[in-house]
């Protein structure tokens, strides 16, 4: 077994003093470019490992940041929904590239309290949020305990903690402005508007057709979770029981995707009968058949903007709340 080499032995071999080790190995600005390089290829060619639990412990830090993502108790979401891999992937791609681990926590109730536990007990140094819903007075509380929270979500009223989301209004609105200009009158909104992202979804909604002057039909709400199978049933009954229309939009993809085929076991055509329009633009919408038009809001830009901001508040900088962008992408299942 080959023994492990010492920071002293280290600072020997590269003819620097322990003090200046420490700082290269810190990435300190206090040591020379070419004095960092040297102990770096040192460092590597001699296998040294720094001991991260004993830095991060002076440093009072866990070097690691906590992603909670609640699910709505019978809601058909699980952790395999596109959408959470996707942001889970993105940020912990970013959180890799900035040298922190990700601690990924799946909380099953409401009254779990996932988030203060990773807080206060120091696991974590600061916390994202994948969500708000029913849950905002929760994390306006925790934000006045520790503020390193950064939350994905809609934005609306006037939380004290920091959001990164799509602008879910111009979504909407983009996605209905979308279907409404191939001449579809009857456009059914699927999602649950009791959701503040779904909701502002909704507004774009009917601002789209307030300035085409078409009116839109209340009962043209189909109000569904973002479970997949469960918007599949109950699309399929209301189709059965006659409701007309000529297009979805639907609040997420999962749902879209469930649209589809709905529509299709109804034999009905996407898009000939019924054209669909989702929300996320998830790695399968480009594959699904026939192939989605959705809106892009860009997950691993969010996942980038989520960690930046997160660790600029650690850093004790100060952070504003900010969009992704959002922006229609057109595909076969609205018949452009």
């Amino acid at each position: 077994m080959t023994k492990k080499i010492t920071m002293a032995e280290l600072a020997r071999l590269a003819d620097v003093d322990v003090s200046t080790v420490s700082r290269a190995l810190n990435d300190s600005p206090l040591v020379k470019a070419d004095t960092k390089a040297h102990v770096l290829k040192i460092a590597a060619e001699t296998g040294y490992v720094v001991n991260a639990s004993a830095r991060n412990l002076r440093r009072q830090s866990a070097q690691a940041i906590g992603i909670v993502i609640p699910m709505a108790p019978g809601s058909g979401q699980t952790i395999s929904d596109p959408f959470f891999l996707e942001m889970v992937g993105a940020v912990s791609h970013a959180a890799s590239q900035k040298g922190y681990d990700l601690i990924v926590s799946v909380p099953q109730s409401e009254t779990e309290i996932a988030e203060r536990r990773l807080l206060l007990t120091g696991r974590a140094d600061g916390l994202i949020v994948i969500g708000q819903a029913g849950r905002s007075e929760r994390l306006n509380k925790l934000n006045t305990l520790k503020s390193n929270i950064v939350v994905w979500g809609g934005r609306e009223g006037n939380p004290n903690y920091t959001l990164v989301g799509s602008d879910n209004k111009r979504g909407g609105r983009l996605a209905s402005e979308h279907l409404l200009s191939l001449g579809r009158k009857r456009i059914l909104f699927l999602g649950d508007i009791d959701l503040p992202e779904v909701a502002l979804r909704y507004e774009g909604y009917k601002l789209a057709h307030e300035e085409a002057e078409v009116a839109f039909d209340d009962s043209l709400i189909l109000r569904q979770n973002f479970g997949g199978e469960t918007a599949f049933h109950a699309l399929k009954d209301f189709l059965a029981a006659g409701h007309e229309f000529d297009a979805i939009f639907a609040a997420s993809d999962v749902l879209a995707m469930a649209a589809i085929q709905a529509v299709q076991s109804a034999s009905k055509r996407v898009p000939e009968d019924i054209a669909v329009v989702g929300y996320d633009n998830v790695g399968q919408a480009s594959m699904s058949t026939p192939s989605l038009t959705t809106i892009d809001q860009h997950i691993t830009q969010g996942g980038q903007m989520l960690v930046n901001l997160l660790l600029d508040k650690i850093d004790g900088k100060p952070v504003k709340s900010a969009f992704t962008k959002t922006e229609l992408v057109v595909r076969r299942s609205s018949g452009a």
